[in-house]
């Protein structure tokens, strides 16, 4: 897999890296939203896709395509860190999957190299970003989704609320030291995952509303985390007891030794994160959600057992039929809509520096 020649990048670049299986339908207007950011080296482990995705991406001058049969399941954390240590130590990376776009404050006007150029600025050395679940309105069967087609003119709803920000919960708290908090809820927890052991009480209410909000800052010190953690145990039980984390360290100036958990929620060792948050827009609901369902159960190479599929299945025909709009969707407009809505952050110091970029 990694016998191919030295792979440089220019200075000041940004590369994808990214895992794939069966992504024929979404790699065309994925690869024309990361390259509008300025992305102009993308590597792609393609994991033995059956739909045309190997042709396609292999007919792009800017994708290194490395294929593999090995187990994703036990080896997408090496994949990715394989890569970044042999050829991308030093730069800026992005781990975006191929149903999320990448947006942060700013963008479109900021360009992707801007971003990390303001980054170094400042000493950052990754930027975290919630997952934001987007959808229809209306039901998802009825979408003709074709390859090319805009996600967001598809797909512009999501929630607005219900969302939180906590540690997570039993080992995954103590063993990762980046991010000290992630975000969970959303649509996927609405739609899919309601168990917990006890009911929700008042004390739940209280500490989800004040210390655990979406606007609330996580700990850094030692001392503060480890009085989050506690504090976070008094409500854990009234919580849905598998919940998908709703966020992601998906851009980071990477260095020789780094570790994910698995999937690139959780960094092991602590490294300067920014206090400004991008958010990944994700395109799971489109017309293959069906089909994307019963793949992902057959291969079984999936977090967790495959749970948050199972449960995706066991729900699948109201969401297929019904949609998924609620109360709580709201219209994705651009950025501004996610820092109202909490789910993107824009320090001052960012405002200023962009500020004082333009006005050069």
């Amino acid at each position: 897999m990694f016998e191919s020649s030295p792979y440089q990048v220019e200075e000041g670049s940004v590369t994808a890296v990214v895992l794939a299986y069966n992504e024929a339908l979404r790699f065309p207007y994925f690869l024309d939203h990361y390259r509008s950011l300025g992305i102009s080296n993308f590597i792609v482990v393609d994991n033995n896709s059956d739909d045309g995705t190997d042709a396609l991406l292999e007919a792009a001058s800017d994708v290194l395509v490395l294929r593999t049969g090995k187990p994703y399941r036990e080896h997408k954390s090496n994949w990715r860190q394989l890569i970044c240590d042999r050829y991308l130590n030093g730069k800026w990376v992005i781990f975006p999957d191929v149903d999320e776009l990448f947006v942060y404050p700013r963008w479109p006007e900021v360009k992707i190299h801007e971003l990390t150029a303001y980054l170094d600025h400042y000493g950052y050395e990754c930027m975290f970003s919630t997952m934001v679940d987007m959808y229809p309105n209306g039901p998802i069967q009825d979408l003709k989704y074709q390859a090319g087609d805009s996600f967001l003119e598809t797909c512009p709803y999501f929630d607005g609320s219900g969302y939180r920000h906590v540690p997570l919960k039993g080992a995954g708290g103590r063993e990762f030291n980046t991010p000290k908090r992630h975000v969970f809820g959303g649509a996927r927890e609405r739609l899919f995952h309601h168990r917990s052991k006890r009911k929700p009480h008042i004390l739940d209410a209280i500490l989800l509303s004040t210390v655990f909000r979406l606007q609330s800052k996580a700990p850094n010190s030692p001392l503060g985390r480890y009085f989050d953690r506690r504090l976070f145990k008094l409500i854990k039980d009234g919580l849905p007891g598998v919940d998908p984390l709703m966020s992601k360290v998906p851009l980071i100036k990477w260095r020789s030794g780094l570790t994910f958990s698995g999937g690139v929620h959780n960094i092991a060792q602590e490294i300067k994160m920014a206090p400004d948050w991008g958010a990944l827009l994700h395109f799971k609901y489109l017309d293959d959600f069906s089909i994307k369902v019963t793949e992902a159960l057959e291969r079984g190479q999936h977090a967790v057992g495959s749970r948050f599929y199972k449960d995706y299945e066991s729900h699948l025909a109201t969401v297929m039929n019904v949609g998924a709009m609620s109360k709580s969707s709201i219209k994705f407009t651009g950025p501004q809509v996610l820092l109202e809505c909490g789910l993107m952050r824009e320090t001052s110091e960012c405002r200023r520096y962009f500020d004082k970029a333009t006005a050069d």
